[in-house]
């Protein structure tokens, strides 16, 4: 059936033809269905913005016909969409399959009901077919930067919002309370628009879905002043507002600086301000004012925020409006007296501001632990008192001025020791301690009011017999040149025990040469010591010989390992022989190359070598590789560039060599001419030409004095038709001419043959472009 006729005008045929055309509707109409919601998408949305909802299912419009128009039925929406218990909006019939509605931005979070109603009421509900997620507030902060007014002036607006964990403006999802306080007196905060209702405290209510506030501050007393702002379980945060003259900046100020001693180790605020002529705030120019900061504390040091790593100095850029810079010191040495310094100047004029020094004292921390210090000198023994003495020291050694008991125990535990406790003052005490117990005991310090703050002594050895025999660790091998190895060496008694008395070991290595070994003195230990022990020198096979005492005086103990091999360690480096006296261009010539490892030993590494020679060119140089190189070899080599001085390197890898050395490579045997002519030339031209005497590789054979024949082919004459003798390997004829060329230009190469006037077969050719007229050319 249809849902709805709207009538036309009063038609003119009567009532019957009325009632026939509504039936004919009535009966050709569209049969309407109850709707069905199956799905909505998307399923959740973030609280606090509005989210286009796309519904899908089965939607049934109204129809809209009306009988007096020749307009054709068209579908109207009927269809009301609630999420929970409100009302969506801007709901859009897009098919019988979809509709559109916006979910508004006031849902609280959590699941809802999605229900879409017909214009007949008839509904569908889709339970649960929706979530407003809740991103949670993470922190709160000021979005603007420092603001600055003049006195009785109120700011441009500050913005205060609230963050998610991922730094994005979270709405709240309830009332929320955001408190903000000046610490000036004279200071007054409002919300923008409504500065009539100043305070010096405020308190902003946000509704659900606002995640910020618009603010603005005035104060009538010139000077830096500290907006802090605060809500229920979030940390609260400050920003600073300058109110001044805002006039040029001509010093800087040390501001809350304590005045009570520091604890050392523990960082305390202070600030840094730029002040124009009447002290209160400047005005900063464009290009900033360049502060440094620096203290002459050498445990000392200045950062910005907590987070940020302690400098003994800083220099910073000061812009825009941050005329005030928070600052934190931490001090961990105490001292009576530290001095801080700040120095500024003024980027745009470069004019020097007045510094500013303070000084601070900084006294030691609380107590975190005992130093117990034996002052004898031996070996302890059963039933001799022994002195110690005992200091109080705070987490950065400084020493604290403790004074109350201290329980004194040993560890392992002596029950014969004593005393048992002792009274410190002013940090320090000193006692006898008798031990019962033959091991190797530590005397311990505790607090008895925190068992945290303890310390103790180093490990005494009380009581053993005298050392008979030493034994040493097996060394196993092969062993790498260079690599260090552990060696442990004991001193026992006949008992097999390790004995107390103190002992030194000089150690040598068979078959390795002097220096090759590292140490050669164990120094001094008792009963045991492990030390690293490295041998620079490759052998097929050493041992270590250990003797108590020195080379000098040799004790009657001694041992020795067993044989082992040491083998070279990797290739660093190539050493490359010199090469002795000058060298022929092209003439082959043999050097030795040698792959060594850090310490000098020929290694075993195979590699493919890149040869080369300084200021040579590649081509002119050979071979450039060598293959399957290992250890060492001569090397046969062809420089064919002459040069007064070359030296030869060699690139592996990362490993590389040169000669120490440089040597000179003279030209081969002259072999042709190089002739240099002009661009172009004429019939008619006087013209100039250079030969220079080459050997086969193009270098120049300085010690050639000959002349040459001078010819044109294959037209031609040339005047004069030979050269001047030459001189270092070169000549030049000036005042050149052509003949019988009448009529034969232009011919682009015009061959002119040099020909040794002592050798025909050692010639030179170039071209020249001969032509009617030549382009000028401008010097």
């Amino acid at each position: 059936m249809c849902s709805r006729i709207v009538k036309g005008p009063s038609l003119q045929h009567g009532p019957g033809l009325l009632c026939l055309a509504v039936a004919c509707v009535l009966s050709c109409g569209p049969r309407q269905d109850t709707p069905r919601l199956e799905q909505v998408s998307p399923e959740h949305a973030p609280f606090g913005s509005p989210e286009r909802l796309l519904l899908s299912g089965s939607f049934t419009p109204d129809v809209s016909v009306d009988l007096g128009a020749d307009t054709p039925p068209s579908l109207e929406n009927h269809f009301e969409v609630r999420i929970g218990s409100e009302r969506a909006y801007a709901v859009r019939f897009l098919s019988r399959d979809a509709l559109e509605a916006t979910a508004p931005a006031s849902l609280p979070p959590g699941r809802h009901d999605v229900t879409v109603t017909d214009s007949q009421g008839r509904a569908s509900t889709l339970p649960g077919a929706f979530e407003i997620i809740d991103r949670g507030v993470h922190r709160l902060v000021f979005v603007t930067s420092m603001r600055s007014a003049h006195p009785g002036e109120w700011t441009e607006p500050i913005r205060i919002e609230l963050r998610d964990p991922s730094g994005q403006p979270a709405p709240t999802s309830m009332p929320r309370a955001l408190r903000v306080t000046s610490d000036s007196e004279t200071g007054r905060i409002a919300r923008l628009g409504q500065q009539e209702e100043s305070s010096r405290e405020l308190e902003v209510t946000l509704a659900p879905g606002e995640s910020g506030v618009d603010l603005v501050y005035q104060d009538s007393t010139p000077g830096y002043h500290t907006l802090e702002s605060s809500s229920r379980e979030l940390p609260p945060i400050t920003q600073t507002v300058a109110v001044g003259r805002l006039g040029p900046p001509t010093s800087v100020r040390f501001t809350r600086v304590p005045t009570s001693p520091l604890v050392a180790g523990e960082p305390v605020a202070l600030a840094v301000e730029v002040l124009d002529a009447s002290g209160g705030p400047a005005s900063l120019p464009a290009t900033g004012i360049q502060l440094e900061l620096s203290t002459h504390s050498p445990a000392g040091g200045l950062a910005i925020t907590g987070a940020d790593p302690y400098h003994p100095s800083l220099t910073l850029i000061l812009r825009g409006s941050q005329g005030r810079l928070p600052l934190l010191y931490r001090d961990t040495r105490s001292a009576a007296e530290v001095w801080l310094s700040a120095r500024a100047f003024n980027r745009d004029t470069l004019d020097a501001l007045e510094p500013d020094d303070v000084g601070l004292a900084v006294q030691p921390g609380p107590t975190r632990r005992f130093e117990v210090l034996r002052t004898g000198g031996g070996s302890p023994q059963v039933g001799v008192p022994e002195r110690f003495i005992v200091k109080s020291f705070d987490a950065w050694n400084n020493q604290t001025p403790y004074n109350g008991p201290v329980l004194l125990d040993t560890f392992p535990l002596d029950p014969g020791f004593s005393p048992g406790s002792i009274e410190l003052e002013a940090g320090q005490a000193s006692f006898n301690a008798g031990f019962s117990r033959v091991q190797v005991v530590s005397v311990v310090a505790t607090n008895p009011n925190s068992p945290g703050v303890r310390g103790a002594s180093l490990e005494l050895s009380v009581h053993a017999g005298p050392p008979t025999r030493l034994v040493v660790s097996t060394v196993e091998g092969p062993q790498l040149a260079g690599r260090p190895f552990p060696l442990t060496l004991e001193a026992l008694d006949r008992f097999g025990n390790r004995v107390e008395t103190p002992l030194s070991v000089t150690l040598s290595a068979a078959g390795v040469p002097e220096g090759a070994l590292s140490p050669t003195t164990s120094g001094t230990f008792t009963g045991a010591i492990t030390f690293p022990v490295t041998l620079t020198a490759a052998v097929e096979e050493t041992r270590l010989g250990l003797v108590e005492g020195t080379p000098e005086a040799p004790g009657a103990l001694r041992t020795s390992t067993g044989g082992f091999a040491v083998l070279p360690g990797a290739t660093q480096r190539f050493v490359v022989e010199d090469t002795l006296g000058e060298q022929t261009a092209g003439v082959p010539f043999r050097v030795r190359i040698r792959a060594v490892d850090p310490y000098g030993n020929t290694t075993r590494d195979v590699h493919e070598l890149e040869l080369g020679a300084e200021g040579v060119h590649a081509h002119l140089f050979s071979p450039a590789l060598f293959t399957g190189f290992q250890g060492q070899a001569d090397v046969e080599l062809t420089v064919s560039q002459a040069l007064s001085g070359t030296r030869l390197t060699v690139v592996s890898g990362s490993a590389k060599g040169q000669q120490a050395g440089t040597f000179a490579v003279r030209p081969g045997p002259f072999a042709s001419f190089r002739l240099q002519v002009p661009d172009c030339v004429t019939e008619k031209d006087r013209w100039r030409l250079t030969l220079h005497a080459v050997d086969a590789w193009g270098n120049l054979v300085t010690s050639y004095t000959g002349t040459a024949w001078l010819e044109v082919a294959p037209f031609g004459t040339l005047a004069p038709n030979s050269t001047r003798p030459f001189s270092a390997g070169t000549t030049t004829q000036s005042n050149i001419t052509l003949g019988d060329v009448a009529d034969r230009a232009p011919y682009s190469c015009l061959q002119l043959i040099a020909t040794d006037t002592g050798d025909a077969g050692k010639v030179g050719t170039a071209c020249l472009d001969l032509r009617t007229s030549c382009p000028t050319t401008l010097e």
